[in-house]
């Protein structure tokens, strides 16, 4: 979208300010709008629907969708309404909206506007306001492009941008094209897990959408307060899904005052009421059910780290990693894994198992510079927590790693493989005003095979 310059002359001074001043409204509205820009994106918006419509068709097979007639009408109305009020264009996307008929408090959006929210999560919402605020977040997902900005990084660090636009410019399913890049929007897909500051803007859109549909738009953080507290078993999935931004409760109160004056918002309507009682009457959702690896996906441990090391450059760091490993990025991280290290669980969900993960991590403080290491660190233990109940700290030190002051925690933590546990090594240093955190991940019953690896590439970081 384009702006025009206005040039004012003298003898016209009068009638253009009167102009300008009828196009207040809409000016602002449309600075509001900007404000919500997307991250670096290859694809357009049609193609964001192309292959949300093919993943929504593989999702549709794996998942236990309910096909009570009362929910999806209601959940789909809401949906659409809600719609109306995002940024971005929001009409160009399909907008479809399943429900999944599990008792886990959750939901996510595929690109381009299709979006599920399991069963749980309606009944956990105390009001309609909470509910609209999930559906709201996870179009925030949707006009932010998120998934296939993550899925662009992905594609630029593996080709060059020449190659890369010639692939999308083909006929033929882009689908297709994008698997031959190891590219995949599936349930599990490493592209639909987003990061703190995904989460943060999808909180910012919702908090957009529901103050113009005049909803509560304090509802949406409500909701997510609510639920970890009442629900702390039954939100573990949905936690690892959306991690949670720092000052999440602070920022949407924040912004609530810059989209305009507070007004007479409602919270809930008879309908969300009236089908919150109809879905308790139903008969309970399905005992989950592991989900069959995939035929590519290796049936038994990965192979022996490779002697050969070659070198991930990300940025601000580069480390070495055995040369018959793979990585794989996502916005504000990086996992450096063998075949077969991720693990799909009996929810579905899918969850390192060996490896390392890279992250920066941005301490809450109130001076950017005056957070200490081990502060920082044990926040980030906390957050960790929060999609794992049952991480334990064995043993906490410092050291210097590359002349700078670092501290290493050894934790014990469940395994995703099913009955074992695993012990991972936390290596945190400072870089700038961000942390840069390491976590080293074995199978207990393993990591001693896998503790010589992990020296070789630590000593091998360099910071940038």
């Amino acid at each position: 979208m384009s702006a025009k310059k206005w040039a004012v002359s003298g003898k016209n001074l009068a009638t253009r300010l009167v102009f300008v001043t009828l196009l207040i409204p809409t000016a602002a509205w449309a600075v509001e709008q900007l404000r919500f820009k997307p991250g670096f994106n290859l694809f357009s918006p049609t193609q964001d629907v192309q292959v949300g419509k093919d993943a929504a068709k593989e999702a549709d097979k794996q998942l236990p969708l309910l096909s009570d007639a009362q929910t999806l009408r209601y959940v789909n109305t809401l949906g659409h309404r809600l719609s109306t009020f995002a940024p971005n264009n929001s009409a160009d996307y399909a907008w479809e909206f399943r429900v999944v008929n599990s008792s886990d408090i959750n939901a996510f959006a595929l690109p381009g506007g299709y979006i599920y929210v399991n069963r749980g999560a309606i009944e956990a919402a105390e009001d309609e306001a909470q509910i609209a605020g999930v559906i709201a977040h996870e179009e925030g997902h949707v006009v932010m492009r998120h998934g296939t900005h993550m899925a662009s990084q992905a594609m630029l660090a593996q080709a060059p941008l020449a190659i890369i636009g010639g692939l999308l410019g083909q006929s033929g399913s882009l689908t297709a094209q994008l698997l031959q890049m190891g590219i995949s929007f599936g349930v599990n897909s490493l592209f639909l897990k987003n990061s703190r500051s995904a989460e943060a803007q999808a909180d910012e859109v919702g908090t957009y959408v529901l103050y113009h549909a005049e909803y509560d738009p304090h509802a949406m953080a409500q909701f997510f307060q609510i639920i970890e507290k009442k629900y702390p078993q039954r939100t573990i999935q949905f936690f690892s899904d959306h991690p949670v931004p720092e000052n999440r409760v602070k920022a949407v109160d924040e912004e609530i005052p810059r989209l305009g004056p507070a007004q007479a918002w409602k919270t809930d309507t008879p309908e969300f009421q009236a089908v919150k009682k109809h879905l308790q009457s139903l008969p309970p959702p399905p005992k989950a059910k592991p989900t069959p690896a995939a035929s590519d996906e290796p049936s038994g441990p990965p192979p022996a780290p490779s002697s050969n090391m070659t070198r991930y450059d990300g940025g601000r760091f580069a480390i070495a990693y055995p040369d018959n490993w793979q990585v794989e990025r996502s916005e504000d991280s990086v996992a450096l894994l063998p075949p077969g290290a991720i693990v799909t669980g009996p929810q579905g969900d899918s969850n390192q198992a060996y490896g390392v993960a890279i992250s920066m991590y941005q301490p809450s403080s109130q001076s950017s510079s005056s957070w200490g290491l081990v502060e920082a660190t044990n926040q980030l233990l906390d957050s960790l927590r929060q999609s794992n109940p049952n991480l334990r700290v064995t043993e906490q030190k410092g050291f210097r790693l590359q002349g700078r002051p670092a501290l290493s925690t050894l934790i014990e933590n469940d395994s995703p493989l099913e009955g074992q546990k695993e012990q991972d090594q936390l290596v945190t240093l400072r870089q700038g005003n961000f942390m840069l955190s390491m976590i080293f991940i074995a199978p207990a019953s393993v990591v001693e095979n896998y503790k010589p690896t992990f020296d070789r590439m630590l000593k091998s970081l360099e910071i940038q």
